[in-house]
């Protein structure tokens, strides 16, 4: 799979050789540093994951709670009819017509049968409720767990690694390491240079920034971006936030290699990579909100547009800037 791949002239073999092995080293390099970083996400993720399907098997537990509030509906409105000792009765279900078994405890009233399941419906319905909120927060630390993981696949540099680290330190994955603790001082140590968004442009001239990480994502959705560009991203997975500068231009102004350029670089810059196509969705920047105390990286939109984009960037070209 070559789509990012583009032709570079050597003034010599030895001198490509040369090149090769560097960019291998260079590889090896950065996945051995960030091979910590890796472990630990992907041990909080399966962690996470396990917790998130054992909620869901005790949400689906609760779904038969309307059941018990209709066993005590009807048991107050029948109960008069029910003769005492019964270990079950019959009656209509005046919602639908039709004939319903309702189980007894024949050492209870019908009325005492009653309260105990309205008791056992609200138990249910309280836990159905605290289960729902558990999941959508752990449902939301999986998505950002796995965007990290996009961006540990797509780090080259040891300042793309530093970013991420600081991400996960920040969100409480990762203890922070510092020198000189017997002093109890901290030891400033040197950082690599700041990690920067991927600058592209497309074959009609417009720049195309690409977040490497969240930090990035932040970086240029919520301060480079003007409100009228154009900000895409892969369709329910994880992948880079890609902006393409309007130019103060509106969508019907840009060109439609523009959009499919972008949407390309959105489409290899996610877990996606490895397929043909990737649905990717695209709207104005405007459109494209941070909820409150969110992780970095994460927004929400609706009023999209959305395009199905091949996995290939071999004609875009880099900028270094």
């Amino acid at each position: 799979h070559y789509a990012d791949c583009t032709e570079v002239p050597y003034d010599s073999p030895s001198a490509l050789l040369e090149d090769f092995y560097a960019r291998k080293n260079l590889y090896t390099r950065i996945r051995q540093r960030s091979a910590d970083l890796r472990h630990i996400v992907q041990t909080i993720l399966e962690r996470d994951v396990h917790k998130y399907d054992l909620q869901c098997r005790q949400i689906r537990d609760t779904e038969k709670k309307d059941k018990y509030r209709l066993y005590g509906e009807l048991l107050n409105a029948y109960g008069y009819s029910i003769p005492p000792g019964e270990k079950s009765c019959e009656v209509d279900n005046y919602y639908t017509g039709e004939k319903m078994t309702i189980p007894l405890d024949p050492a209870l009233t019908p009325q005492q049968n009653a309260k105990k399941y309205f008791d056992r419906y609200a138990r249910m319905k309280r836990t159905s409720e605290a289960l729902t909120s558990l999941t959508e927060q752990v449902k939301a630390e999986i998505d950002h767990l796995r965007s990290i993981q996009n961006a540990l696949e797509f780090s080259t540099t040891d300042s793309d690694l530093s970013q991420i680290r600081q991400e996960m330190e920040e969100s409480g994955y990762l203890r922070r390491k510092y020198a000189g603790q017997n002093s109890g001082r901290k030891v400033n140590r040197s950082r690599p240079p700041q990690s920067r968004p991927l600058h592209y442009v497309s074959s009609d001239g417009y720049d195309i920034y690409v977040g490497k990480n969240n930090l990035q994502n932040e970086e240029i959705t919520f301060r480079m971006a003007d409100s009228r560009d154009i900000w895409f991203h892969a369709n329910d997975m994880p992948g880079s936030h890609v902006l393409l500068r309007a130019g103060g231009k509106t969508m019907d102004e840009i060109p439609d290699r523009a959009f499919e350029e972008a949407a390309s670089l959105a489409a290899w810059y996610s877990s996606g990579r490895d397929q043909d196509k990737v649905e990717i969705d695209y709207l104005e920047r405007k459109n494209v909100k941070k909820p409150s105390g969110a992780a970095p990286g994460f927004v929400v939109y609706y009023t999209n547009y959305s395009i199905l984009a091949k996995t290939d960037i071999s004609a875009l070209k880099e900028v270094t800037d």
